[in-house]
């Protein structure tokens, strides 16, 4: 399990450091070209879950807080979970990078909130979708001064 938990951690950082740090290298644009960068975390996730599928299944006769910690206190479990994180974060980071080219928003602004995304996922997300209404509403006045 050390392995798992390690190898899907180090197998998303360099697709962040490209992101984060050389944001207009054509080498980071052949990295995200594909969502397929979040495979290498997605198969540990699979080799943690999968041999443990009746664990896993044993919440949902008894969905409650107990139960739940009583499969997460496991160390297979810690690392299915580490590495869902990890391709998940993953994913919506790349969905950020990519989206906020296309919607002309400041790298500047971007490369925070994916730094803060790599650990903190949910928040990220939120302060992107902050920073996108942010620049919606500029390029709107922008619109309406212009016309």
């Amino acid at each position: 399990m050390n392995f798992l938990f390690h190898f899907s951690a180090l197998s998303v950082l360099p697709f962040w450091a490209a992101m984060i740090l050389f944001p207009r290298s054509s080498w980071t644009d052949r990295l995200v070209a594909t969502p397929w960068i979040i495979l290498p975390a997605t198969l540990c996730y699979l080799a943690a879950a999968l041999p443990n599928l009746p664990e896993i299944m044993s919440i949902f006769q008894d969905p409650s807080p107990r139960s739940l910690a009583v499969v997460q206190g496991q160390a297979w479990a810690a690392t299915m979970n580490w590495a869902y994180a990890g391709a998940f974060d993953l994913f919506v980071g790349r969905w950020m990078f990519l989206d906020a080219r296309t919607s002309a928003i400041s790298h500047w602004l971007v490369a925070p909130v994916l730094c803060i995304s790599i650990l903190l996922g949910p928040l990220g997300f939120t302060l992107y979708g902050v920073a996108k209404a942010v620049r919606w509403m500029q390029q709107r006045q922008t619109a309406a001064a212009s016309s």
